[in-house]
């Protein structure tokens, strides 16, 4: 059975992954992306969530973005919005809510992968926060304060 197969893709806008965009990226990186992000690359891919709100993004980033944002390149290299807010190295930005505005996870854990914004945890799993978002796409809003 497929990992994501709750997630209604045709309700929003995605693009497939190809296995080898997917490792590409990670060599560029030097590490694997955690494991349920393999998982939702390979079965749904990466796009857009749709939204009430016209003024978000809610883009799932593509590998190769992923990679571009870790190591500074491209359009990301002197982006004033990644200074001193993503530079842990225990957080991988991977969603982007608006301009400017990204979602990170955790990359400490091995069997689970938590999801932030900012400094806050808005869900424990990369498939609960999909999950979520699949039916609310600003659901998190109203955790931060």
């Amino acid at each position: 059975m497929a990992a994501f197969g709750f997630f209604n893709s045709k309700n929003h806008t995605f693009y497939n992954v190809h296995e080898n965009e997917l490792l590409d990226a990670q060599e560029r990186l030097g590490f694997e992306f955690p494991k349920e992000l393999r998982e939702f690359y390979l079965e749904v891919g990466y796009g857009f969530i749709k939204s009430r709100n016209q003024n978000a993004f809610n883009r799932f980033l593509g590998p190769g973005t992923i990679a571009d944002i870790w190591l500074r390149e491209d359009i990301y290299e002197l982006d004033p919005d990644l200074d001193g807010i993503y530079e842990e190295e225990d957080r991988l930005v991977f969603f982007e809510v608006n301009e400017g505005v990204y979602l990170t996870l955790d990359l400490n854990h091995d069997r689970y992968t938590p999801v932030y914004y900012f400094e806050t945890q808005i869900a424990g799993l990369l498939k609960e926060f999909i999950s979520k978002m699949d039916k609310d796409a600003e659901y998190f809003l109203q955790m931060v304060d």
